[in-house]
């Protein structure tokens, strides 16, 4: 499940409701990329293929203004069909998630074990593997303006990826958009960084950043590194801007 739809799904029936005032804001942690005078030239839609055919788990350790351990598995992808029959790559999406005792209530919402162990789809263009709309009625989220990842990369690449509406109750919620920029690494490694940002559909209020950072290796195959996610003093309720952090076991 998404941080966007599963945030619409928990905690932004409270944001509806109060005139949707903003609550999340997500943001980078520091990459620790070096800055390497030469970079490789990588096929940042090889790698990405490989990664999302395959499947892939991550175990997470969160930390922070939330604490905890996610388990995050995307299972390898199979054809079939979207809800509204359109072709599709198909993956199954799990996530159990332990949090600390006495974790606040925010935190609970945010990790909560894809809202109690249910299984979601991931649906994905068979050719270009962009994602798609799953296709139900009322929507849910809709994808549009997606734009494959280039075969060739190099540290200073950039460019967007798609854009997202999502509905609450069938009505509009938030709005955002994916891009991505590749940085240096080692002489033979990219690091690959994800910017999802969100805002409300009434106002244009920003709801969040959320960055993630994946190394692209020389065998064309991704890597999960890690996630920050600063969540403002709204969200918090008064509480101050904090900071939530997901480093990710390597194997």
């Amino acid at each position: 499940m998404s941080l966007r739809e599963l945030w619409a799904s928990t905690v932004n029936k409270k944001i509806l409701l109060v005139c949707l005032i903003p609550t999340v804001l997500l943001a980078a942690c520091g990459d620790g990329g070096s800055s390497l005078s030469i970079s490789p030239t990588l096929n940042l839609n090889a790698a990405y293929t490989s990664y999302v055919k395959a499947g892939s788990s991550v175990t997470g350790e969160i930390s922070g203004y939330c604490q905890g351990t996610r388990v995050w598995t995307l299972g390898a992808t199979y054809s079939g069909t979207t809800l509204d029959g359109k072709p599709a790559l198909i993956s199954n999406d799990t996530e159990s998630d332990v949090m600390a005792a006495n974790s606040i209530k925010f935190c609970t919402n945010l990790y909560s074990s894809n809202m109690g162990g249910k299984v979601y789809k991931i649906y994905y263009d068979p050719t270009t593997l962009v994602p798609l709309t799953n296709g139900s009625n009322p929507p849910g989220t809709v994808y549009s303006n997606q734009v494959p990842l280039p075969t060739s990369v190099t540290a200073g690449s950039s460019g967007n990826w798609f854009t997202t509406l999502t509905y609450e109750n069938s009505v509009p919620a938030i709005e955002g958009v994916l891009t991505w920029s590749v940085t240096a690494d080692t002489p033979t490694t990219l690091l690959f960084t994800t910017l999802d940002t969100a805002y409300t559909v009434a106002g244009k209020l920003l709801l969040y950043k959320s960055y993630t950072t994946y190394r692209i290796n020389a065998d064309n195959t991704l890597t999960d590194l890690r996630k920050n996610i600063q969540v403002t003093t709204i969200a918090t309720g008064g509480q101050g801007d904090q900071n939530i952090y997901e480093v990710y076991q390597q194997p």
